[in-house]
């Protein structure tokens, strides 16, 4: 409705806000600012009325006088599980190193809807840029404007367009794992894989299907998982049971999902490594207090909260046309549990 109505104005101004709301434009400037004395629902009110008139604080103006933004706003989605909670606090972490504050806007749903809303939101905050990781496969060209005087960086995700990123060569780490169970002798490698909504899980499934192919294997059945341990767990009880025979090794997505399958192994009498060989993904803290400790692959996140910091600081000193990417390589750790497919007849 406001839209129609003022949609034909060339630029949205505070006085357009005021009105709107049915306030001053001194409490609206309270609210763009996050100052006290405004009364929670005339705030709320007043930042419902700035988005849906699609007003944004000229964000490039106040950072060139000399109060520029501290706050570095950061967009994520499933911090309920440890790849992107462990992103969030290393972020987070990069972030109070270099003096900022970082201000986090919680996706509930996978909608462009819901991510232009926390942009906009984070934009009335007056954030200095935006980190954004939004681990699923999803077209997200409409934000190439919404964030044109505002710096960017794509955490470990692809936006749909060209942006400064930081990136981990997630199949590439799939990649290793295998050719580590493949250098052992295994030639029948069967993948628990995650979500393949998830960017990740279709990346290290790539990086399995690669190295088989690469050896001349035919890839081993396939399951998904759901990242949990229970999932794992249930994943491998039903791929024991379709294909007991199969295989001879076991390559997980993560390390969570590699725990539930090898509690599944040891309940169905496979012992591991002596039986079934697996390896995991993400380097869990725990991985290495596994019963056997886990071989794995070790996903860096220190150096992604670090160069995700670097990545936008280098856009607020000017660089900001530059479409850096950098790259993070992951590493194989060995552990127990894989071992020679020889050793297990």
């Amino acid at each position: 409705m406001a839209r129609q109505t003022l949609g034909s104005k060339k630029h949205i101004t505070i006085h357009d806000v005021a009105a709107q709301s049915g306030v001053s434009y001194q409490t609206v400037s309270r609210v763009i600012n996050n100052m006290p004395d405004v009364a929670p629902k005339t705030r709320l009110r007043i930042l419902n009325v700035m988005e849906d008139l699609g007003y944004r604080p000229n964000m490039t103006a106040r950072h060139l006088v000399s109060q520029r933004s501290t706050v570095i706003g950061f967009v994520t989605w499933a911090t309920s599980f440890y790849g992107p909670a462990q992103i969030m606090i290393n972020v987070e972490r990069a972030a109070r190193e270099t003096d900022y504050t970082l201000m986090f806007a919680g996706i509930r749903d996978a909608s462009i809807d819901r991510i232009r809303r926390a942009v906009n939101k984070l934009c009335a905050h007056r954030v200095a840029g935006i980190l954004m990781h939004l681990p699923f496969e999803m077209d997200l060209r409409p934000l190439r404007e919404m964030c044109v005087n505002v710096p960017l960086v794509a955490v470990d995700c692809d936006l749909g367009f060209e942006a400064p990123s930081v990136h981990v060569r997630q199949e590439h780490g799939a990649y290793l794992a295998t050719k580590y169970l493949l250098s052992l002798g295994h030639t029948k490698i069967a993948y628990l894989r995650g979500p393949m909504v998830w960017r990740v899980a279709r990346l290290r499934y790539q990086g399995w299907l690669k190295a088989m192919k690469e050896a001349g294997h035919a890839p081993g059945p396939c399951i998904d998982g759901n990242w949990t341990s229970r999932g794992g767990f249930e994943a491998t009880l039903k791929l024991l049971r379709e294909d007991r025979e199969g295989f001879t090794a076991l390559a997980v997505a993560n390390d969570q999902m590699a725990l539930g399958a090898i509690q599944a192994c040891e309940e169905n009498g496979l012992r591991v490594p002596q039986k079934i060989s697996i390896v995991g993904f993400d380097n869990l803290p725990e991985a290495a207090f596994f019963r056997p400790p886990l071989s794995t692959i070790k996903h860096d996140f220190g150096s992604i909260g670090t160069l995700s910091i670097r990545c936008l600081m280098e856009q607020l000193r000017g660089s900001r046309e530059s479409s850096q990417t950098y790259t993070i390589e992951p590493t194989f750790v060995e552990r127990l549990s894989a071992t020679a497919p020889s050793v297990q007849e």
